[in-house]
């Protein structure tokens, strides 16, 4: 994902980052305002098919003024499947602070739609006191579950747990089912589909399942038929949102190649570069201050040729065209063009306005190659095509017959997608089934919003009902790893407190940290743990980022590893499947042993403190309070993607912050043989044993994060 990138970034501690947020309250609490009128009522500002008023007719359960919320969780009024109205001010935010509604409206109706701006509540600062949370549902009783066990029989040949049961049966009109890593969530759809089958709640054409890629869309499908024998539609969001655009009165719209869009993007970005002194002397000034000094002479001429040969150029140029693809799909995701942009950095840009102005001057023309792609065919791209689709159902260009909506990952949930759901919910109201795991949520950088699943109860309860249940017994890996990876991503207080537990109690070393203070050493000892695993296991080398595959690479002077793309042999063990990705591909996968092989600190280290572009920040959802929240739970993604053992590979002379909280707070016994350098009590980064300029016998501890953190600690 692209990002800006400044020499380093600065450090602070988590008290004085969650004093900064503060401040920055006001300025962050109508960026989502402006997107969500844009998504939910205001036209869009970009071309659309003329649209015909809605039927006056409502086939669903649109909002209704005068009905009374619930008045404790759980309990359910007479009309409490009808949406409430509109309330002055959000749970959890000051009196008086009203909520963004009045310019958005349902679906054929006067009543506006529940305020999607979660900003105030500033997840990470403290704690979701109960009266703020959804409690999870207890076990039906013993006699309940053996009926219902009897009725769905086996799914996939295996009995269904009494967790499984329950959220199967006791589902509400809203339910939200978390379900920790390993622990069944495809299997518990799977089953809430043969219940609902089984008991003629519903026919096939009536259930919808939605995931969000298309190879778990498939699946999803392959094991429903294998279970039920029903054709279910299994699909991703952006297959519905195609098939509800192609069956409205904009049917048979091409949809436009990304890999089409994107190298107009290029094509645009290199000609002005090479054909307009203004636009390139822009380009020079939004890089790196070095590389602007050393061509901006040069670039002022009309003659200038591109250096194509210098790598840092080469490197810089093209991490200003993915940020303007990311940020070009963004605005388009969020219907908002470029004068929205504009509208929405004057407002909200703060200190980097004039950067995001700079970027949105080098974005305007890029964004009008991309646009020409598909409005020169009326062609459907990818990222609008929720908006597309939301704008079909409202204007009542499609009709859905669906009465159950199962959603799979729902922590993956983006505000667009969100839209969509209740655009069909307005239309013709349906049950909701959803399950996820807020503790995965690792995909803001696409869209994502953790607010969706922790506010899911605030967001869905006017439609009715609303229960969570939990689902806590994880088969993929054992107590020790469940322990140490549970404690450390809880640290986090916004994040719903769940215990899960094995099937195998017995007594167990699932991690273990491997050290070197340089790269060299580290491989030395991956390749030593390597030769003591089982000749046919199967190992994931996961890396923060790709280059994080370097370690093994280039540091192979004796030819032990062939690397095939992600696929690695290693020579003295042929038979040993091993492969490497990212932490972010390795989420729903599973192997024997794992490697994370960045257990360091620094920009690219985990966490990752590359900044993103401030103006890509302004189109998602807000960066959560506590310090490097979403990195917390992509570490955690890492460390639970292995059945038997995750070996931690620290580098020693500059180790993550989140391996100091692994040793120091959480499972020391794992370090032996591993020692740590002194932290920063400032900034959380290693300290480093220096020599003062005049007198090289003096030593004193500096911050690995200097210049930006100026720590000190003098010896004795």
């Amino acid at each position: 994902m692209p990002h800006a990138m400044p020499p380093m970034q600065i450090r602070a501690n988590p008290r004085s980052i969650i004093a900064c947020a503060r401040k920055t309250e006001g300025a962050l609490m109508g960026i989502w305002q402006l997107i969500q009128q844009t998504l939910l009522g205001k036209a869009a500002e970009r071309p659309v098919a003329a649209q015909s008023p809605a039927p006056a007719v409502q086939t669903g359960k649109a909002p209704q003024a005068g009905k009374a919320r619930p008045t404790t969780p759980g309990q359910r009024s007479q009309n409490s499947t009808k949406p409430q109205p509109q309330r002055s001010a959000q749970p959890g935010k000051p009196a008086g602070r009203q909520t963004q509604t009045t310019a958005r409206q349902s679906h054929g109706g006067d009543t506006p739609l529940p305020s999607l701006d979660l900003i105030g509540r500033h997840y990470g600062t403290t704690k979701r006191s109960n009266s703020r949370r959804l409690e999870p549902q207890p076990l039906l009783d013993a006699a309940t579950i053996a009926n219902a066990r009897s009725t769905i029989g086996n799914v996939e040949k295996n009995e269904l747990s009494d967790e499984q049961i329950s959220a199967i049966v006791g589902a509400a009109h809203n339910t939200l089912v978390l379900a920790g890593a390993g622990t069944g969530k495809t299997t518990t759809i799977v089953g809430y589909i043969a219940w609902l089958l089984n008991t003629g709640k519903a026919q096939p054409n009536e259930i919808l399942v939605l995931s969000f890629t298309r190879k778990s869309a498939d699946e999803m499908s392959a094991r429903i038929q294998a279970q039920t024998g029903a054709a279910i539609r299994a699909c991703t969001f952006h297959s519905l949102g195609l098939e509800i655009c192609r069956s409205s009165t904009i049917a048979n719209r091409p949809i436009i190649d990304e890999n089409v869009a994107n190298k107009a993007i290029k094509a645009a970005f290199d000609q002005l570069l090479t054909t307009s002194i203004p636009y390139r002397l822009l380009a020079f000034k939004l890089m790196p201050k070095h590389l602007g000094e050393k061509y901006a002479a040069a670039a002022r001429l009309e003659n200038f040729r591109l250096p194509v040969k210098d790598y840092d150029f080469s490197q810089y140029a093209q991490h200003l065209v993915d940020t303007a693809k990311t940020i070009i799909q963004q605005m388009r995701s969020n219907n908002i063009n470029v004068d929205g942009m504009r509208a929405l950095n004057r407002r909200y840009g703060g200190k980097h306005t004039g950067r995001n102005a700079e970027m949105l001057d080098l974005i305007e023309p890029l964004y009008r190659a991309y646009a020409e792609c598909f409005r020169a065919n009326n062609g459907i791209d990818f990222p609008g095509m929720i908006v597309d689709a939301i704008q079909c159902v409202k204007t009542g260009k499609y009709r859905h017959e669906y009465r159950y909506v199962l959603i799979d990952e729902y922590q993956d949930m983006s505000r667009p997608r969100y839209a969509l759901i209740r655009a069909l919910r307005e239309q013709r109201d349906f049950s909701l089934f959803c399950v996820g795991d807020d503790w995965q949520s690792i995909y803001r950088f696409a869209g994502s919003d953790i607010g969706l699943i922790l506010d899911f109860d605030k967001l869905w309860e006017q439609w009715g009902e609303t229960r969570m249940f939990q689902i806590t017994t994880t088969r993929r890996f054992r107590t020790s790893l469940i322990e140490a990876s549970g404690d450390f991503v809880m640290a986090d207080p916004s994040l719903y407190v769940k215990h899960l537990h094995s099937t195998n109690e017995k007594k167990d070393y699932s991690l273990k940290a491997l050290g070197g203070k340089t790269p060299e050493e580290r491989f030395t000892v991956i390749v030593e743990q390597l030769r003591k695993l089982p000749k046919k296991a199967s190992v994931l080398l996961l890396g923060r980022y790709r280059s994080d595959l370097n370690l093994i690479t280039g540091q192979d002077r004796e030819g032990l590893f062939r690397c095939d793309g992600n696929s690695i042999t290693f020579l003295e063990k042929p038979e040993m499947t091993i492969e490497f990705m990212t932490a972010h591909k390795s989420k729903g996968l599973q192997r024997d042993f794992v490697f994370l092989l960045c257990c360091s600190g620094g920009l690219k280290g985990f966490p990752s403190t590359i900044p993103e572009e401030p103006l890509l920040g302004l189109l998602l959802p807000e960066v959560e309070r506590y310090p490097h929240a979403e990195e917390r739970r992509l570490f955690y993604v890492a460390m639970t993607r292995c059945k038997k053992k995750i070996f931690f590979v620290v580098d020693q002379t500059r180790p993550s912050r989140f391996i100091y909280e692994l040793h120091d707070r959480i499972c020391p016994n794992i370090f032996r043989g591993v020692s740590l350098p002194p932290q920063c009590p400032m900034c959380g980064s290693a300290l480093a044993e220096r020599h003062t300029r005049n007198n090289p016998n003096s030593t004193f501890y500096g911050c690995t994060g200097y210049p930006f953190c100026t720590y000190v600690k003098h010896t004795r």
